[in-house]
C-alpha cells in the first residue's frame, strides 16, 4: 500500500508567496490519516432512511434524497424544495435542531437583505439533512425530541449501520456545526466503506444516492459550488460531496479519493481536486478553470493571485 500522496498549493501575489496550504490524497490503494468528514459523510449517513422508507413502502424521490444528502446554498430550489417535502410527509421544518443561517449562494442572501427577509432554518445548509432525521423519526414512530443526540433511536440506527459499513467496533465522535454528531475516522477505512457498501445488502440504497446525486447535482450544493461542478462535468458519473474545513470525497465506485486540507482551507482543496481529477481524466478542465478565475481575482474582479500546485 503506497504512502498518503500530499499536494502543496502557494497563493502567489505579484510572485510572492502569501499563503502555502498542504493537500492529503487518499485513495482505494494507499494509507489513510484519521479525519473528520463532516458533510463528507453525508452519502453513507442517508441509507438507514432510505432502506427504513423502503420497507415502510415510503419511496423517496431522487430530488429527496439528493437534498436530503446535501450541504446546499440555501437557493429557493432547496428551500421550495424542502418546504414542499415537510408539507409531503406532514414534518414541521421548524422543529429541527440547526440554526437560522445566511444562505451560502451570495446572490440569494442579498435578496434577502434587500426585501427585509429574515433568514431561516430551511436556509441552513445542512437543513436537508436534519428534515431527513425529523421523517426518520416519523417512520420509526418514535418523538424526534433530541434526535441529534447519539442516544437518540436515529442516531443510534445511523451508527450501526457505520459500525457495519466501516467494519469498526466502535466509533469515535465530535459535535458537528449544525450539532449532529461528527465521525472521526480513518481516510482509508471511510474509502472502504465504498467498496464494502457495495457488497452489501445495502448496494442498491447506496446506488439510489449515486443516481440522485447525479441526477440532481444543484440540489447536493448549488451553483458555483465545486462538488456540483465536479459531477456536472465529469467524463462519467461520479459522487461528489463536500464537507467544512477543506474535505472533498469522490467516487466512481472504482475509485475513490478523499482529499483534505490540514489547516482546513477550502479554497486550497477545491484547488487542488479539481486539477488532479482533471489530469486523472475523471472530469474535464472547467471546475478548476471556474474556481482558478473565481479565487485569483479581488472584488473590483482585478487578477491578484496565481497558483502553483506541486
Amino acid at each position: 500500500m503506497s504512502k498518503i500522496k500530499t499536494f502543496i498549493i502557494e497563493l502567489l501575489r505579484n510572485g510572492h508567496i502569501e499563503s502555502t496550504h498542504q493537500v492529503e490524497m487518499t485513495t482505494n490503494k494507499s494509507e489513510g490519516q484519521k479525519f473528520f468528514p463532516r458533510s463528507a459523510i453525508k452519502p453513507f449517513q442517508i441509507i438507514p432512511l432510505i432502506k427504513l422508507a423502503n420497507e415502510s413502502n415510503t419511496y423517496l424521490t431522487k430530488e429527496e434524497i439528493a437534498i436530503f444528502g446535501s450541504s446546499h446554498s440555501g437557493q429557493n430550489i432547496h428551500t421550495d424544495l424542502l418546504q414542499n417535502i415537510c408539507n409531503k410527509y406532514g414534518i414541521r421544518w421548524e422543529e429541527i435542531y440547526c440554526a437560522p443561517q445566511r444562505p451560502m449562494h451570495i446572490n440569494t442572501a442579498d435578496r434577502y437583505l434587500e426585501n427585509k427577509k429574515t433568514f431561516t432554518k430551511l436556509n441552513n445548509n445542512c437543513s436537508g439533512k436534519h428534515i431527513s432525521m425529523l421523517l426518520f423519526s416519523k417512520l420509526l414512530k418514535v418523538d424526534n425530541k433530541n434526535y441529534q443526540e447519539n442516544n437518540h433511536i436515529v442516531q443510534e440506527q445511523i451508527n450501526k449501520f457505520f459500525m457495519e459499513i466501516f467494519e469498526l467496533p466502535k466509533l469515535e465522535f465530535a459535535i458537528d456545526g449544525c450539532g449532529l454528531p461528527a465521525l472521526f475516522i480513518d481516510s482509508s477505512i471511510f474509502i472502504n466503506g465504498v467498496e464494502n457498501i457495495n457488497k452489501s445488502e445495502y448496494k442498491d440504497y447506496w446506488l439510489s444516492v449515486f443516481e440522485s446525486y447525479n441526477s440532481f447535482p444543484n440540489l447536493v450544493g448549488g451553483e458555483n459550488r465545486t462538488d456540483t461542478n465536479i459531477m456536472l462535468n465529469s467524463k462519467s458519473p461520479l459522487l461528489a460531496k463536500s464537507g467544512a474545513e477543506g474535505v472533498l470525497f469522490v467516487t466512481n465506485n472504482d475509485e475513490t479519493f478523499v482529499f483534505k486540507c490540514l489547516d482546513g482551507n477550502f479554497r486550497a482543496v477545491d484547488l487542488v481536486a479539481t486539477k488532479v481529477l482533471n489530469e486523472l481524466g475523471f472530469i474535464t478542465e472547467k471546475p478548476y478553470e471556474l474556481l482558478n478565475n473565481n479565487y485569483s481575482k479581488n472584488l473590483q474582479n482585478t487578477k491578484v493571485y496565481n497558483f502553483k500546485i506541486k
